[in-house]
């Protein structure tokens, strides 16, 4: 199957294939600011999965120090949208920002990493996998 995420003003998109290796919700600091919400959908695939990028994108590159390792986030150029991103520590894989994705493209999240950070009112499903941190996920 193939998706394709784009940016709040769709100038900017990535697509994929096939089917993520992990779909979660993150309730790190990270996550909370580069969404401006209570966590982030991450959905990672294989980098191998992508099948192309349209758009002008920016990258914000940065070493997140409690995780020890780079990332580097491609956003748009002209809404700064967060499309996806690369982690040193995940040297094969991309993540995508999950609500960059149309409608019912993706299945429900099954991962909630950082859970232990999760912001009080925040409820999620109780099948879902609770991992405390993000390097138990």
């Amino acid at each position: 199957m193939q998706r394709t995420a784009r940016c709040a003003c769709s100038s900017a998109s990535i697509s994929i294939k096939g089917e993520p290796t992990q779909h979660g919700v993150c309730h790190c600091m990270n996550c909370m600011r580069r969404t401006g919400s209570a966590f982030g959908i991450s959905t990672y695939f294989a980098k191998s999965d992508v099948v192309g990028k349209t758009g002008d994108m920016q990258v914000y590159a940065f070493h997140h120090a409690e995780m020890n390792h780079d990332q580097e986030r491609h956003f748009c150029a002209k809404c700064g949208t967060t499309l996806f991103w690369f982690m040193s520590t995940r040297p094969q894989l991309i993540g995508i920002a999950g609500g960059c994705f149309a409608g019912d493209e993706l299945r429900e999240p099954s991962l909630s990493t950082w859970h232990s950070r999760k912001l009080p009112w925040v409820t999620l499903p109780d099948n879902w996998i609770q991992k405390p941190f993000a390097r138990d996920a």
